[in-house]
């Protein structure tokens, strides 16, 4: 099921606010602190799945006023983070995968065929 897809962070749109890299602990830190403030998700991608391509198609229709921000961790670029980010959650490691933070408290995760831009938005709505 995987390919050599490369990835160029030009390809999740990186003038658009809602889609940013996160690489370092540090960025992940201010992510968390951000979930304080609003819902914000964590997407975890491969550069080597098919699966992510389809992914990162649905998280780019994610840009409603209403639709949290998106951080990308590369996998294969930042692993030490992205394991950080499975013991500090408990949430095992899968890619694609989505994680949705609120006030600093995983409430949504999915991963694989689950990714989709509606599932991120009911996830949000359930936490009106």
């Amino acid at each position: 099921m995987c390919c050599s897809l490369s990835l160029d962070f030009t390809y999740f749109r990186m003038d658009h606010t809602h889609y940013q890299p996160i690489v370092t602990d540090a960025e992940y830190d201010a992510v968390f602190a951000r979930s304080r403030r609003e819902a914000v998700l964590i997407y975890k991608h491969s550069t080597q799945c098919e699966l992510c391509a389809a992914a990162k198609e649905e998280l780019l229709r994610l840009t409603e006023s209403d639709d949290p921000p998106v951080f990308a961790v590369v996998v294969q670029t930042a692993r030490p983070l992205s394991n950080m980010i499975e013991r500090a959650l408990g949430i095992r490691h899968e890619s694609p995968q989505v994680i949705l933070l609120k006030d600093e408290v995983p409430v949504f995760s999915t991963s694989h065929l689950g990714v989709t831009a509606s599932a991120v938005r009911k996830a949000v709505e359930n936490l009106a």
